[in-house]
């Protein structure tokens, strides 16, 4: 017997099962040929058919049972069945990343398919960045300052109903102008006839004016409609083109790739102006850690753990009191959320006491807040859908709530008659069906995989933010497995974003920072650390001083070379410092004494003219510095520079 399994980014895989197959063999097929060899427990079978609708409500196939296809045919597709998730689990604890891949592509389906809805607008923007990054997208700049094709429509639309409006202005005045024409008409044949009444005119005259007004009239006619159609023919030739300017438009703008990703919160119906400009300013932060495609799926799988309805299935159905008001049960991971119109009450699996279905009906019994006993009956639509409804309570609790399942719940069975007479005889399986398919819960799964990766020897997926190494490594840098670590309980996705971001600015200042010290501190004297580098000394091309400190060396401090000529040197404008010379004024000699103003001016003067002259030989430079500081070695006051 063959099978067709849809995937869920739509693909299909084909698995070849022996008639009694069970459910369980199946899926170990389907997810070998995926990869999987782990954490198979997430997924399940569920009833698939061409062009079929997706929704919240599901109705798993038992794994343990044999899956019974329709008759047909040896060798002929007999079953259609549909791979998903059917328990959501965080992403942190997902170990192989071929299964977070699939998470990644139910949750990207379900969200672009208006299952899963964003909180508000700016969430929205934050998972369509994410949508992008992951899809590998990349990020052009220009997208920030392109005009937004949503207010391109608006404008076109407001464009188009503009010109309907005055087309029909037109209209209405011309039908107005034909009617008042028409009356004029039959004033001035009223008159020509009581004319013709008074006077006496001849047969043939009367009839060729009457043929002349009644062609007058039909040429008029007939050119108010030529008017009015050719008016007409122009507005769909206008609105063409526009819609094939606006074409060419959307194809040129960079904001092009983000229309996909356009999520709607729940009860909106149109997105702001600005919308798109907003996931590409979402997609450039992404872009600046910089985010790979790993780290992007990662991030989005715990931003929709925030969303309401996530990983919750839906059974509708109506209440069995007198009112009969319409009721939905979602089943999630922490309990279940019962809709009463308007009302919504959410009990934890903590404080239901029983659960029970017969036919059509379900009964819920369970404690309120006040510790009070309440029960809950509701009519479902088919009875496989309440038995559904049952076990997705049961199996839900114990997978995400209990450290082990217990015996009464993965022995429970059911039997047919025929299998009910020959149990009475013998111990059988003739005509068994199980009622539940769960046998381990999330920890047990989760230490299972962890150990059957380590024996194996496999690569376990570890969350990454950023800095990840090539996409097929699967490695992260430390920076953003500590970021990971640190706000991986506390704070939304959007708050760990914010703060890697943040992180990764301060570290490039912080470099940045560096790199100016280090630069200004090169360009400085290595004389009097005060004033900038621009001289070079000759023959040993080092350039190590100031003009004024190269005034009185006639040996180069680096290399001792006696110095033959000074040459100065001009610096680019990116290497120049910009502080200010800072005089040194030190007082600890007791020999020397402050100069007055005006000999620290006339000093001043003197080492000026010495960077614009160049002495040639060392005897000049050593006579130029004795005028200008005889005592070289000994401490002194100088002028500020």
């Amino acid at each position: 017997m063959w099978c067709i399994v849809n995937l869920p980014n739509g693909s299909h895989q084909a698995v070849k099962l022996d008639p009694k197959a069970i459910g369980h063999e199946c899926l170990e097929k389907v997810c070998k040929a995926l990869g999987i060899v782990c954490e198979m427990e997430y997924f399940g079978l569920e009833p698939w058919t061409p062009n079929q609708k997706e929704s919240r409500s599901r109705q798993w196939y038992n794994l343990r049972n044999r899956l019974h296809g329709d008759s047909g045919s040896s060798g002929s597709i007999q079953l259609m069945l549909a791979l998903r998730v059917k328990f959501w689990v965080p992403a942190h604890t997902i170990l192989q990343q071929s299964v977070r891949d699939l998470f990644y592509t139910q949750a990207r389906q379900d969200l672009l398919e208006a299952r899963l809805y964003p909180l508000d607008w700016s969430n929205a923007a934050k998972l369509g960045a994410l949508l992008c990054q992951a899809d590998g997208i990349r990020f052009n700049e220009q997208s920030l300052h392109a005009k937004c094709p949503i207010r391109m429509r608006q404008e076109l639309a407001q464009q188009q109903l503009a010109q309907q409006q005055q087309v029909k202005q037109q209209q209405i005045r011309k039908e107005k102008e034909h009617v008042l024409s028409f009356k004029k008409r039959r004033l001035s044949k009223q008159k020509s006839l009581d004319h013709i009444e008074c006077c006496t005119l001849s047969a043939p005259a009367t009839a060729t004016a009457t043929v002349a007004s009644t062609s007058s009239n039909n040429s008029s006619n007939i050119n108010l409609q030529a008017s009015t159609s050719a008016s007409t023919s122009s507005t769909p030739s206008n609105s063409s083109s526009s819609h094939s300017s606006l074409d060419e438009r959307l194809i040129s703008t960079p904001l092009r790739n983000y229309v996909q990703y356009l999520l709607l919160p729940s009860g909106a119906s149109e997105p702001p102006e600005d919308f798109l400009r907003q996931i590409a300013l979402e997609h450039s932060k992404l872009a600046k850690l910089p985010m790979s495609p790993k780290s992007a799926k990662y991030w989005l799988l715990q931003a929709i753990q925030e969303l309401a309805g996530y990983g919750e299935e839906l059974f509708s159905g109506v209440a069995t009191n007198e009112s009969a008001t319409r009721c939905e049960i979602a089943v999630g991971a922490h309990g279940i959320t019962v809709s009463r119109g308007d009302d919504k009450e959410s009990i934890s699996f903590s404080a239901i006491t029983a659960a029970k279905s017969l036919k059509r009906t379900f009964k819920l019994e369970y404690l309120d807040d006040h510790n009070d006993r309440k029960e809950l009956e509701i009519k479902l639509p088919k009875q496989p859908i309440a038995a559904g409804l049952y076990r997705s309570i049961t199996e839900r609790h114990a997978f995400y709530v209990c450290d082990k399942v217990r015996c009464v719940v993965t022995n429970q069975f059911t039997r047919d008659l025929k299998g009910t007479i020959a149990s009475m005889f013998t111990d059988t399986e003739l005509g068994k069906r199980y009622v539940f398919d769960i046998q381990h819960t999330c920890r047990e799964v989760h230490d299972q995989a962890r150990r059957k990766l380590l024996e194996r020897g496999g690569d376990v997926a570890v969350p990454a933010l950023a800095g990840d190494t090539d996409a097929s490594s699967g490695g992260c840098c430390e920076s953003g497995l500590d970021i990971v670590a640190g706000v991986g309980d506390a704070g939304s996705m959007a708050g760990k974003i914010d703060l890697a971001i943040r992180e990764k600015e301060e570290r490039e200042a912080a470099i940045e920072r560096c790199v100016d010290t280090r630069i200004s501190e090169a360009m400085q004297c290595k004389i009097c650390m005060d004033r900038e580098i621009n001289t070079v000394f000759n023959p040993c091309c080092h350039v190590i001083a100031c003009a004024q400190c190269a005034a009185r060396c006639s040996n180069c401090p680096n290399c001792r070379v006696k110095i033959t000529s000074v040459v100065k040197i001009y610096l680019p404008s990116e290497l120049r410092t910009s502080q200010p010379a800072v005089s040194s004024s030190s007082s600890h000699c007791s020999s020397s004494s402050v100069a007055p103003a005006d000999q620290q001016q006339q000093q001043q003067q003197q080492l000026e003219q010495l960077e614009d002259a160049s002495p040639s030989s060392s005897a000049g430079l050593a006579a130029a510095a004795a005028a200008v500081a005889p005592n070289v070695g000994e401490p002194k006051v100088t002028a500020a520079a």
